[in-house]
């Protein structure tokens, strides 16, 4: 039986065994895991053992032949993900994607997943599976595993992606999935708190005249409820690296405290940070000044761009100023009632580009 703190790299000292052992070596010292990773270039005992084809990993008696069928990435790729899942990818941060194969899913996954490997972290497909009542009743007169179909489903869906990821091993987001049962809304935040992640991304139609119905009963819920960041994705928004952020912010007492969690991820990613302020003769004077000197903090000041916006409308003011910045994504945080109160209140039409094409980041301030 092998020592399961022991990953055995079987080859015959070749440069791609020495590639094996060094991409899980480098992986397991990013995940912070406690795993030795020991060559052994025995031929003669390979062959008695049975082994069909070297190099290869033994992690835990499961033997993972690298490059069988010619797909040498492929398979060293799968080794990685074998040894590090079992702990969860140790401290590698984690983004969570909910998926239920739909476009608007799909479309946010591949646009989370390009922004994992950007953020170096492990993407983690989720599918909830809720059966409907159709399928309650099919199930009760014919033998078919709804529940087994959806996970093939998710494995399917997964091994799509993570086949079209390039040849960039080290750099490349790797992809977990992860299969539960129960209510959507519930379930995503469980997951969220299980893997302890870092950000969660969730597709929206943005075709919605009625922000409530763009944002999706599910996705409300996960913005509201979640300790952790929130990415929406627009069915129409693909990814082309962030490089600027826009914050919209109302008041300094709100709003510096989760000043330091946007410098974090801005800086991760080596963004802009735009500050945005909208005026509609109602707020509080602008706090713009003091926001960027509590920034500077955390962030160089030559990355930080403060902008008062004069609009009687918040949304088609911020939509402006994005539309003329070109801001990658934007982003508030869950604090700004007024905000949130105005859109679903005055039914406010999604008829702006924001809405339909740009992400919006939820900052959570769990203080």
């Amino acid at each position: 039986m092998q020592n399961t703190n022991e990953v055995k790299v079987l080859g015959a000292g070749t440069s791609k065994h020495q590639m094996v052992s060094t991409v899980l070596k480098e992986y397991i010292d990013k995940a912070g895991i406690s795993i030795d990773v020991k060559d052994y270039t025995d031929v003669d005992q390979f062959i008695k053992d049975g082994i069909d084809s070297i190099p290869a990993v033994i992690y835990k008696d499961k033997v993972i032949n690298i490059g069988s069928n010619g797909s040498f990435n492929k398979t060293l790729r799968k080794a990685v993900n074998e040894v590090l899942k079992e702990s969860n990818f140790g401290r590698i941060d984690k983004i969570v994607i909910p998926v239920d194969f739909s476009d608007v899913s799909s479309n946010a996954f591949a646009f989370g997943h390009r922004l994992a490997t950007d953020l170096g972290a492990v993407t983690k497909a989720v599918h909830v599976f809720s059966p409907s009542a159709k399928e309650l009743a099919e199930s009760a007169t014919v033998d078919v595993d709804f529940a087994l179909l959806h996970n093939s489903y998710l494995e399917e869906f997964v091994a799509t992606f993570d086949s079209d990821w390039g040849s960039d091993l080290m750099r490349t987001s790797l992809i977990d999935s992860e299969f539960r049962t129960g209510f959507p809304g519930e379930q995503i935040l469980e997951s969220i708190d299980d893997n302890k992640v870092f950000m969660t991304i969730m597709g929206t139609t943005g075709k919605s005249d009625v922000v409530r119905k763009w944002f999706g009963s599910v996705s409300t819920k996960v913005m509201h409820e979640s300790t952790t960041p929130v990415l929406l994705v627009p069915q129409e928004a693909h990814y082309q690296g962030i490089n600027k952020i826009a914050y919209a912010y109302e008041n300094i007492d709100q709003d510096k405290s989760i000043l330091e969690k946007l410098a974090f991820l801005a800086n991760r990613l080596e963004a802009e940070i735009h500050l945005i302020h909208v005026e509609d003769g109602k707020d509080h004077p602008d706090p713009g000044f003091f926001l960027t000197e509590l920034l500077t903090d955390h962030y160089p000041s030559s990355h930080i761009i403060t902008s008062s916006i004069h609009d009687s409308n918040i949304v088609n003011g911020i939509n402006d100023y994005c539309a003329s910045n070109d801001i990658d994504v934007i982003s508030l945080s869950t604090h700004k009632k007024n905000f949130f109160e105005k859109i679903y209140d005055d039914n406010i039409s999604l008829q702006m580009t924001v809405a339909s094409s740009l992400p919006l980041l939820i900052l959570k301030d769990v203080q």
